[in-house]
């Protein structure tokens, strides 16, 4: 909000996680209670860490390296409906329970089939918003989005959230784009001001954020882009870096971003734009165990093929599709 509202304010912003688009987004983490209270499933939290753990296995080595970590989640179209059948504490793993997870990953839809937001990213704790708790399973809403619905949209703080029915939630998403985009949607992606009087911005988001989609981060990103005049001029003053397999905190499987402060210190104040950021993972007693390479987005850290994987000297730049 400060670099699109008040570019005058700063010379240089670290955004991380950023809760833009937050008119979308507060409305659509409340789509996994949704699905689970209309399918009459409430998925027990040892299966959607056994769901989690499966699309980690299966796409981990996709960029070449094993280290329990989906390097670009979007990419990896594991399905759930591998586990049908299997015992997870003692209970059956069933087809109404991958069709749940499958569509939180999916994001919200509309009646149509049509798309309203990005959902979970797999490798993202799917319990942070897809919460149950007694027995037998009710579900446990995440408190933000609960309010969000219950003060903001309908302004009825006794409102029963399991009342809410697919259809009914499209409408209230669209309710909540329509009256709070203006006020706190925090999306424009015309940062004119702050590129002319000379402002730069880091932006950088954890891959498997369980709270706020990563993509739509990236989304924001290509609209800065395409109103900015392109990738080029964008990143003269803007640039967004994409964390795998870090959270809404930065902690993971994946190192966690490090530096960032010193980065937009050295772009603003010398000059240097930031070619890449720095990630590290330490053990319990603090000792460094592994570093990696962060570059710029579209740009991915891609192993040579030689040398420790835990060393940051062994990954290069690497455009996707290229």
């Amino acid at each position: 909000m400060e670099a699109q509202r008040f570019p005058e304010d700063y010379d240089g912003i670290v955004s991380g996680c950023p809760a833009i688009n937050w008119h979308r987004f507060i409305p659509a983490i409340f789509w996994p209670q949704v699905v689970m209270v209309n399918s009459k499933t409430f998925v027990s939290k040892a299966k959607l860490e056994a769901a989690t753990a499966a699309a980690i296995a299966a796409c981990d080595t996709s960029d070449g390296v094993t280290d329990r970590v989906i390097d670009d989640p979007l990419r990896c179209d594991w399905d759930p409906k591998a586990l049908v059948g299997t015992k997870v504490d003692d209970d059956t793993f069933t087809e109404a329970d991958a069709d749940v997870i499958r569509k939180i990953w999916e994001g919200p839809r509309g009646q149509d089939g049509s798309f309203l937001w990005h959902g979970m990213a797999r490798g993202a704790d799917l319990s942070a918003l897809a919460g149950t708790s007694g027995s037998p399973l009710k579900g446990r809403p995440f408190g933000i989005p609960l309010e969000w619905f219950q003060y903001f949209l309908l302004q009825d703080p006794k409102w029963d959230f399991t009342t809410l029915t697919p259809a009914g939630f499209e409408l209230l998403w669209r309710q909540s784009v329509e009256q709070y985009g203006a006020v706190i949607g925090t999306d424009d992606p015309d940062l004119t001001r702050l590129r002319d009087r000379g402002g730069k911005v880091i932006i950088y988001h954890g891959l498997t954020d369980q709270l706020i989609p990563a993509e739509g981060t990236v989304d924001y990103y290509k609209r800065v882009q395409q109103r900015m005049g392109g990738a080029e001029k964008t990143a003269q003053f803007t640039r967004l870096f994409l964390a795998p397999g870090v959270d809404h905190g930065f902690r993971g499987a994946g190192p966690t971003p490090i530096g960032v402060m010193d980065a937009i210190i050295s772009w603003v104040e010398e000059g240097r734009a930031p070619d890449k950021l720095m990630a590290e993972k330490r053990d319990s007693n603090r000792k460094i165990i592994q570093t990696r390479p962060l570059f710029p987005y579209p740009q991915i850290a891609k192993y040579k093929g030689t040398g420790s994987t835990d060393d940051a000297e062994n990954f290069v730049a690497h455009s996707p599709g290229k």
